[in-house]
């Protein structure tokens, strides 16, 4: 058996392998037994116009691993008796319906938790209303207008959404592909209506709802959803594509936040990590929250899963067995973006891996690391 620095010296020289053979930043945190173990960048956070060395602390996009900081969020209104998990979305939004009212009326918290509602896949609406959106869609002149006619929106109706209630609210358009807990089907988009319900029911914004009751707690300091407080920081990483490393558009978009536009730093998500492997954070979020956060509540499509392995989906968790172990884990990634948390509950083991260019080896490292640390 290898010592846990051994162990760590092997980690240290695959991902400076890596980024030897990638190029720009990778930052990576690890605990173990309770405690962060590992916690480190390789590479660059910004190439233009001085490099700028990426470090622990980088701050980074997350993208969709903000969907498991809005299930906390969730579970937490359940243990405060404001919501439940199979209860109508209706009931505490009542003016949420989709095409067909008399199924969308049956849609529960929990299964647009889960992606299980029945909405179709990919309806653009949270991601075209970003600030950025034009710049997003600029590499030609009729990207912007190719990009409406994909999703089959018009643009007054992108430019009509100011709030997460109207996007809730465009849903009265949408046509469910499925009857509702019928079938898995990841709809980046719904998170939104979750963000509303949590303003609706708290009478406080989901931000600041996540703020105070476990970014705060969790000496979770250089977390956050306001890109400002990223602008002015010395210490943020700049996202690049293709072989020849072009800056692509900084991820933005506060309006549609709960769906993937959390900024936080490898350091940080050891933190949060801890936060779900140990329970002295049960004052936080009942084991019993967090064992539920992690059930399998449904086979998650086939284009979804980790090569051969089989993949489920929780409650803002993907959960699958990997070598005899249950990994539980949510990635991320849009344009240059990836980010992936992964843990291994009865080994106290979580991982975290953070890229500003666009690859899949992100999960290559997050497997090396895990057959490293679990001895495979």
């Amino acid at each position: 058996m290898k010592t846990i620095n051994t162990k760590l010296e092997e980690i240290d020289a695959l991902i400076n392998g890596v980024i030897e053979e990638q190029g720009v930043g990778i930052s990576v945190s690890i605990v173990k037994n309770g405690k962060l173990i590992f916690a480190k960048g390789y590479g660059y956070a910004q190439l233009e116009p001085t490099p700028k060395l990426i470090d622990e602390n980088t701050y980074m996009s997350i993208q969709s691993v903000t969907k498991n900081f809005v299930s906390v969020c969730m579970m937490k209104l359940v243990e405060e008796d404001l919501i439940h998990l199979d209860k109508p979305i209706v009931h505490y939004l009542p003016y949420f319906r989709t095409k067909e009212k008399g199924s969308s009326d049956h849609i529960t918290v929990r299964q647009v938790l889960s992606h299980t509602s029945g909405f179709p896949a990919d309806l653009g609406i949270a991601n075209l209303v970003a600030p950025n959106v034009r710049e997003i869609y600029s590499d030609t002149p009729t990207e912007w207008s190719e990009a409406l006619a994909h999703y089959r929106l018009k643009e007054e109706e992108v430019t009509s959404i100011h709030s997460r209630e109207d996007i809730t609210r465009w849903f009265r358009k949408v046509e469910l592909d499925y009857p509702p807990g019928h079938t898995w089907n990841y709809c980046t988009d719904a998170y939104v209506i979750l963000g509303d319900l949590i303003e609706k029911v708290t009478g406080e914004s989901w931000e600041s709802f996540l703020q105070n009751r476990f970014i705060t707690p969790l000496q979770m300091k250089r977390t956050t959803a306001d890109v400002r407080i990223i602008m002015d920081d010395d210490n943020y990483a700049k996202y690049y594509m293709g072989p020849d490393k072009i800056e692509t558009p900084y991820p933005t978009n506060s309006l549609a936040a709960p769906i993937g536009f959390l900024y936080s730093t490898a350091t940080d998500l050891a933190a949060y990590m801890l936060f779900h492997l140990n329970k002295e954070f049960n004052q936080l979020l009942d084991v019993s929250s967090k064992k539920e956060m992690q059930s399998r509540e449904s086979r998650v499509s086939q284009d979804w899963d980790n090569e051969t392995n089989t993949c489920f989906y929780g409650l803002g968790w993907f959960i699958e067995d990997y070598k005899g172990h249950t990994i539980v884990e949510h990635g991320g990634g849009q344009m240059a973006v990836r980010a992936l948390i992964s843990l291994v509950p009865e080994e106290s083991i979580g991982i975290a891996i953070l890229l500003n260019f666009d690859s899949s080896v992100h999960r290559d490292i997050s497997s090396k690391i895990m057959d490293i640390m679990l001895d495979l």
